[in-house]
């Protein structure tokens, strides 16, 4: 007995089953059929493809576009990935969108991305004023893509290979521009946070160098007041979950740090100990008035919930702040500079700060002797002496 069918072609007749097996870059679906003499060989075939697609084995992806396969590259496999965060997928996202997307690059076949296509790329793309950091982050995130292209046989070897990330010499990048607070500025800083709300905030980054995440992410029972101890172990990460069709939500949520080398312990300075004692007395009021305790889980910087303190909100107030009294503007990492360059005017080493900030590298760390010229000239001053007999 013949099985059932529901498709004719060239007047042979099948059973058709049709599944979604990816996206392309404007969201729409890209949807494949399986042709089988029955049912169950069709879901059989369709079974197959899948198992395929899930082991990262889909060939017909070498037919598309270096922009179609990216992005199937982007939310079929990283986005479901173990190995990387959400906040690190929308990242690799957002770069896709805004260097990949928008250029003719990306309507190439993968076969025609050349080493040569790519330095021009690279090169348009510093012409229009993108930073060398930018396109050293695409350029990261091109080389992983190009790995998965060469593991799955669709090239091979990778464009990257010869290729020059473009700068100009003599000159920071911008990701390498440190702006940090002066002597000057600093007790300018702590005479305009007296009775600002965010005082003891500012005061202990200012103390203990810890990025914003991690600041909003401090829970009491990550700080021993009799040890004088601060454990790094969260960050707090406001970022877009992007959903398989596209679609996003903003997210705040606990997370690990970004690094291995993220998770540290940090001294508190015993001046710093009586500011961490008043911000608790704080949040206990603020506890108490909402008819709650403040256990180790309560976030040390609040809201008036008693939830954690919303990363924009502090950003848009420490600026108001900062205009209000005469300050620069800077950046929030700013105060995170200043903590580096303080702790090496006062004579500690690289590879100590390195810890302390959390660096995979003395190399990150070592940025910071550029905005010490000035004090390089007072050291070479005390040499005088030896010339004044002369």
């Amino acid at each position: 007995m013949a099985g059932k069918t529901n498709y004719i072609t060239n007047g042979v007749a099948y059973y058709r089953i049709r599944a979604r097996v990816g996206v392309k870059p404007d969201g729409s679906p890209v949807v494949k059929s399986f042709l089988g003499k029955s049912k169950k060989e069709a879901e059989a075939k369709k079974e197959a493809y899948m198992s395929d697609l899930r082991r990262g084995l889909n060939i017909d992806f070498d037919r598309l576009t270096l922009g179609e396969l990216m992005y199937s590259w982007l939310f079929d496999f990283k986005r479901v990935s173990e190995d990387i965060k959400p906040a690190t997928f929308s990242r690799y996202e957002v770069v896709y969108r805004k260097y990949i997307k928008p250029y003719p690059i990306a309507a190439l076949k993968l076969a025609d991305v050349k080493t040569v296509v790519i330095q021009r790329f690279y090169n348009t793309l510093f012409e229009e004023g993108h930073t060398t950091a930018s396109i050293r982050y695409l350029n990261s995130l091109l080389r992983s893509f190009f790995n998965f292209a060469i593991e799955q046989d669709y090239i091979i070897k990778s464009p990257l290979r010869g290729t020059t990330i473009p700068s100009r010499a003599g000159e920071l990048t911008k990701d390498r521009k440190l702006d940090v607070y002066t002597d000057t500025e600093i007790k300018q800083l702590k005479h305009a946070i007296k009775g600002y709300m965010h005082e003891s905030l500012i005061l202990i980054a200012l103390g203990t160098g810890l990025r914003q995440g991690e600041l909003l992410g401090l829970q009491w029972k990550y700080i021993d007041l009799d040890s004088h101890i601060i454990t790094v172990s969260q960050t707090l990460k406001t970022y877009s979950r992007i959903n398989s069709d596209g679609t996003r939500k903003l997210i705040t949520e606990l997370q690990t740090p970004k690094s291995k080398h993220s998770v540290r312990q940090v001294p508190i300075p015993a001046e710093l100990v009586k500011v961490f004692e008043s911000q608790k007395a704080q949040v206990q009021h603020k506890a108490a008035a909402l008819g709650l305790k403040l256990t180790p889980d309560v976030f040390v910087f609040t809201n008036s919930k008693l939830s954690y303190l919303d990363a924009r909100t502090l950003l848009r107030s420490y600026k108001r702040m900062l205009n209000r009294s005469g300050i620069r503007e800077r950046d929030f990492h700013s105060l995170r500079h200043t903590y580096a360059t303080q702790l090496i005017r006062r004579g500690v080493s690289i590879e100590v700060i390195a810890e302390l900030l959390g660096h995979s590298s003395t190399e990150i760390t070592k940025i910071y002797a550029h905005i010490l010229e000035d004090d390089k000239q007072k050291a070479v001053e005390k040499l005088n002496d030896i010339f004044t007999s002369l």
